[in-house]
């Protein structure tokens, strides 16, 4: 069967709305929205329909092996085990009271769990659909990455207009504070990061004005956001984004001066920035850090279950380290998997960041894989010390981005060891054993 281009466009349209859906409604951080229960339906049904259409295309290995592991091990976490086996590798006080039941789970809230769950491998399933494609047909798809965030700089231009936004927060099911996202550095990093798309386009002529122009525009709302490690990332993104799209170009040198004006005058807000007093609107991360690693040495055997952080922390808090917001989060994506996960999370972990490393080093001569590696590296770098990827605007840019890093060149075989437009050697044997042939054929042969 010959799939037309007509209907390959089709396929890539489908999955192309619904990462740019993602984006323009999936910027809320709290639990059980039900947006992002709408998101993920959406993600599911396109994602099945891609995987199902392209049937004769392969999907990634890698992705095929981390979808397993998490499913399995988010089986393991909610399935009843006796309580003598768990006595020995876990605090009492997570156990329940003696005689009252002989069975317990990992998981401390297995409906916790359960959607935690479903949140991962809709993200894994969208990576599995978005790797049918290979990278000349991901970087069409930038444009759907790209278009997400000038939505979100659109309604971020509402908002610093102060204009009433009230009607976008009844629709989404939550305060939306820049763009369509609920904590401003998510926002931040998140166009800072969706602007790489951009490059993926491999722009030429006035698309290389447009671009710096886009950049440009990029670093003037990161400034008025107001986050310190957007400000910073986006300085970085935008040197970069700089040298790619110039590389090669005559106006190089005429686009040069126009940019160290526009990186003058963003160091000086940044300097303003971080001269600023906030006093105690800053919040001590490191001691999120540290007292989650208290609860990570009395937990690392098994985990207490995906999604149940909140229920685990106030334990080990401090009473000099108890802050007028509550803490919902680590603030530390690792940290927090590695509580959660347990032993078998934190292998899990080390083996997507090996599996990462060890892609970037057989493709780094790739333009499109150095940007889709520094992507994931910035995203993973800010979950250091935020949470991006529980969002479902962030989460979808990131499966995007290691899609292409792990995307086929153009015009290599879709499916191992197998050329395009040729049939299997087995199959042209059966097709010549099953063809009648005259005395003559068999001669000349």
């Amino acid at each position: 069967m010959i799939r037309t281009s007509s209907s390959s466009s089709f396929v890539r349209l489908v999955i192309g709305l619904a990462v740019l859906a993602c984006q323009i409604m999936g910027g809320g951080t709290e639990r059980g929205l039900l947006m992002d229960h709408v998101l993920q339906a959406l993600i599911i049904a396109t994602s099945t329909y891609v995987i199902v259409t392209l049937w004769d295309r392969s999907v990634s290995t890698a992705g095929l092996a981390l979808f397993g592991a998490i499913a399995l091990l988010g089986c393991i976490q909610i399935m009843p085990l006796p309580c003598e086996w768990l006595e020995s590798l876990r605090p009492q006080p997570y156990m329940p009271a003696i005689g009252s039941c002989s069975t317990t789970t990992i998981s401390l809230s297995s409906y916790r769990t359960i959607s935690g769950l479903i949140s991962c491998l809709t993200m894994i399933v969208l990576f599995l659909a978005l790797s049918k494609f290979d990278e000349s047909e991901l970087g069409l798809l930038g444009r759907f990455v790209v278009a997400g965030v000038l939505v979100n700089l659109a309604l971020s231009f509402v908002t610093f207009s102060q204009s009433d936004m009230s009607w976008m927060s009844d629709l989404l099911g939550y305060q939306a504070e820049l763009g369509a996202f609920q904590n401003e550095n998510h926002y931040s990093v998140y166009v800072a990061v969706g602007i790489l798309a951009a490059l993926t386009m491999r722009p030429q002529g006035y698309m290389r004005v447009w671009n710096l122009l886009l950049v440009t525009l990029v670093l003037l709302f990161l400034l008025a956001a107001g986050s310190r490690a957007g400000v910073l990332i986006g300085l970085f993104v935008s040197l970069l984004a700089f040298v790619m799209i110039a590389r090669g170009s005559r106006s190089a040198v005429i686009l040069a001066p126009g940019l160290g004006l526009v990186a003058a005058a963003y160091l000086y807000g940044l300097w303003i920035k971080f001269t600023e007093v906030e006093g105690d609107q800053i919040l001590d991360r490191r001691d999120y850090a540290l007292t989650t690693w208290d609860a990570i040495r009395d937990q690392w055997p098994l985990g207490t279950g995906f999604s149940t952080f909140d229920i685990v922390y106030p334990r080990y808090e401090k009473l000099e380290q108890v802050y007028s917001a509550f803490v919902n989060h680590a603030h530390n994506d690792f940290l927090e998997l590695i509580l959660e996960g347990g032993l078998a999370g934190t292998l899990i972990l080390a083996g997507c960041l090996a599996a990462i490393v060890m892609r970037f080093n057989r493709v780094r001569h790739r333009d499109s894989a150095r940007t889709a590696f520094i992507a994931i590296l910035i995203i993973l770098v800010h979950s250091t010390v935020d949470y991006p990827l529980r969002t479902m605007g962030i989460a979808s840019l990131f499966a995007f981005f290691a899609a292409l890093l792990f995307a086929r060149a153009p015009g290599s075989s879709a499916v191992p060891g197998r050329a395009i437009g040729v049939a299997p050697p087995r199959l042209i044997e059966a097709v010549q054993a099953a063809t009648p042939t005259s005395e003559g054929d068999q001669i000349a042969r």
